[in-house]
């Protein structure tokens, strides 16, 4: 068929538009000083910030997380942090390769779900690990939902996850994290709209000969309360815990009994005047009243004082503070 307009169909067309029956469409260019509708509630554009907080307690749950798993599989795991990330709710579940497995929970008390979200080859290679096999096979899950067993272990490694998680969130945060619920559908784990801003942190699992992802999704809503806490300086739970320590040990030492001796002073006497000593006999010491006393705590000698009296009671008052053991 031919593209190219003869004189008369030109002429036609001239004709129809100079009279009105062929009707043209200009492009509206929109006026810069007119007013443009603006959602508050929509998050319109991705936030891009660091923050460095954030990626410590990542990086510290993908190591307590790498233990965990090498416990429960019986094997030495590697978690390492891919990235984190901040993208629309709905550009990345479309990225995610499907079958998989999501799961749900609450991080109290911040708003919101959070979600798993665990690769298929990634759930069957744990089940074969655990069930004695090197989890090398390959295997495809088309046309099927995962089985029980595959459920159940799975959810057993999202539980021990969660505890994870929320014990690194503690310098920041005291979080109760609550499981909700597993699923397979992703439209059964909209957690936001579409259009709301998410935080994404992937994690690779090394199983050694191969790797699969398992990743984190949480609304920034979610965290933006606390936002200015995430920017700050990261305590780490440790260093708390040992200050901790530290504080029970000092307050323990100072309710502890030792025993304390004066030593008046000191002579040297043979055995043959030991049996001749008699009531009323004196015994020199090598102290002149006047020389500090040694004094013993635990059979070492801390402290030096002076005899006295003391509200009737024989006392005495500590003078020097020696090293001497």
């Amino acid at each position: 068929m031919s593209q190219i307009l003869s004189q008369e169909e030109v002429n036609a067309l001239l004709n129809g538009i100079s009279g009105g029956e062929v009707e043209t469409e200009q492009e509206e260019l929109p006026d810069a000083s007119a007013t443009q509708t603006y959602d508050l509630t929509s998050q319109g554009k991705v936030v891009r910030e660091r923050m460095p907080v954030l990626e410590m307690i990542t990086e510290k749950f993908a190591r307590m997380f790498g233990t965990t798993l090498s416990s429960l599989l019986k094997k030495i795991i590697n978690v390492n942090v891919m990235r984190v990330d901040m993208l629309k709710y709905g550009e990345f579940m479309k990225g995610i390769p499907l079958p998989a497995s999501f799961h749900i929970f609450r991080m109290d008390p911040l708003g919101g779900s959070s979600v798993f979200i665990v690769e298929s080859q990634l759930i069957f290679a744990f089940v074969d690990i655990m069930f004695g096999g090197s989890g090398r096979e390959t295997f495809k899950i088309e046309g099927r939902n995962f089985t029980t067993i595959e459920n159940n272990i799975i959810k057993r490694v999202i539980l021990s996850s969660l505890s994870d998680f929320q014990t690194v969130w503690k310098p920041i945060i005291d979080l109760d994290v609550i499981y909700l619920r597993s699923e397979i559908n992703p439209q059964f784990a909209q957690i936001m709209a579409s259009t709301d801003v998410a935080v994404v942190i992937n994690l690779e699992i090394d199983l050694g000969f191969s790797t699969g992802t398992i990743t984190l999704c949480m609304p920034y809503s979610m965290i933006e309360p606390i936002k200015e806490k995430l920017h700050g300086a990261y305590q780490d739970e440790t260093l708390r815990s040992n200050k901790e320590w530290v504080s029970r040990l000092e307050h323990g030492l100072k309710l502890s009994e030792v025993d304390m001796i004066v030593e008046l002073g000191r002579t040297e006497l043979t055995g043959r005047e030991i049996i001749g000593l008699k009531n009323g006999d004196v015994i020199p010491l090598d102290h002149c009243y006047t020389d500090d006393l040694d004094i013993y705590i635990e059979d070492k000698i801390k402290f030096r004082g002076k005899p006295g009296i003391y509200k009737g009671n024989q006392a005495v008052e500590i003078s020097e503070f020696t090293i001497m053991h």
